[in-house]
């Protein structure tokens, strides 16, 4: 969740794939750990809501990605958050736009409580939010 959030919003753009041309979010260094498998559920997530003629094109990849967070979260036995909907998906993805926006494994409490809260989390969010993360 917040391998796509730190970055550029929580827009999904962590999903788009590098071209020739760019290499996109997904494929920085501070990436290579994201599962594909994660990537595939969303995607299939998104193409199963699309797939109702009334839904489709009304349920973004970053609203999934979101409420996946929360679900697994619960599911795990962490508390039960509300999530607001209504975000849209990037258009754009690059490695260059990651540096120096995710948490590293050597940082402490301290620095990680800087991270989150330049991102408007408090250290319960980080908690709560890190968990997943290992979960995911």
């Amino acid at each position: 969740h917040f391998h796509d959030c730190f970055v550029q919003g929580c827009d999904a753009s962590v999903m788009i794939a590098s071209t020739g041309s760019n290499t996109a979010e997904k494929d920085h260094q501070d990436n290579l750990s994201l599962a594909g498998g994660g990537f595939d559920t969303v995607i299939k997530a998104k193409a199963a809501v699309d797939a109702v003629a009334s839904c489709r094109n009304k349920v973004s990849c970053a609203d999934i990605l979101v409420m996946a967070t929360r679900d697994v979260v619960k599911m795990a036995g962490g508390p039960a958050y509300a999530v607001e909907l209504g975000r849209l998906d990037g258009l754009s993805s690059t490695a260059a736009s990651v540096g120096g926006k995710l948490p590293k494994p050597n940082m402490n409490l301290d620095q990680l409580n800087a991270m989150f809260a330049a991102n408007g989390l408090t250290q319960a969010d980080m908690i709560v939010l890190s968990g997943a993360h290992t979960l995911g």
